[in-house]
């Protein structure tokens, strides 16, 4: 994998990317390192967080056919940033009410109306140009009902970000095989492990004593 693969969170995890602009909140869960998988986390420091802002746009311009707006990283932002891929977090595992004092601000768009439809593009620049477009595109989702299905993976080791296109929109895991599997292994030999010890009772047929579960 080339440097700017790994810079593309989603696309590293090897996971399908969310429709339309939904993709940049997608790029944003995704940044974060997974220690169990070696995975590091591309926020970590500017060159990280501008190459992955730059491949997350890129995505975002394909995805949406738009042009990407042109936003520079700065000192404080990986900061900013992850403060912000934090706050997004909870939005799919916490019950978030209010305003979160950590989020990045200014959170400002230029609105505009074209050829019958409005646009928008983030002002500002660095973690609050993205965190304006960050909540712009989950607004957008919300309101389409596409947010509902980004979801992260219930595997405490992973919380990959995944969209989730199953029928009933009812997946868990963002990958059966390497995170269902394992946790339903998991929880099945702790509960063997904490079920009473089988009882010992003479067979009526033999007289040897056989297992008999409670």
């Amino acid at each position: 994998m080339n440097s700017d693969e790994i810079a593309q969170s989603t696309r590293r995890l090897k996971l399908e990317a969310a429709p339309g602009g939904l993709c940049v909140v997608q790029d944003l869960l995704n940044s974060a390192s997974m220690p169990a998988a070696s995975i590091p986390d591309l926020l970590s420091d500017e060159t990280s967080a501008q190459d992955w802002l730059a491949a997350s746009l890129r995505t975002w311009q394909e995805q949406t056919g738009r042009t990407a707006p042109h936003i520079t990283i700065g000192g404080d932002d990986p900061a900013a940033l992850r403060d912000l891929r934090g706050l997004v977090r909870r939005w799919f595992t916490e019950d978030v009410d209010g305003v979160d004092e950590h989020a990045p601000r200014p959170l400002e768009a230029a609105i505009t109306y074209r050829d019958g439809r409005l646009t928008y593009e983030p002002r500002g620049d660095g973690a609050a140009a993205v965190a304006s477009l960050v909540h712009l595109e989950a607004l957008l989702a919300s309101h389409t009902g596409t947010l509902s299905r980004l979801k992260t993976c219930r595997n405490p080791d992973c919380g990959a970000a995944f969209y989730d296109r199953s029928r009933n929109g009812t997946r868990v895991w963002h990958d059966m095989k390497t995170c269902g599997n394992a946790l339903n292994l998991r929880a099945s030999r702790a509960r063997r492990r904490h079920s009473p010890e089988p009882e010992a009772h003479p067979s009526p047929q033999t007289g040897e004593a056989v297992e008999v579960s409670p």
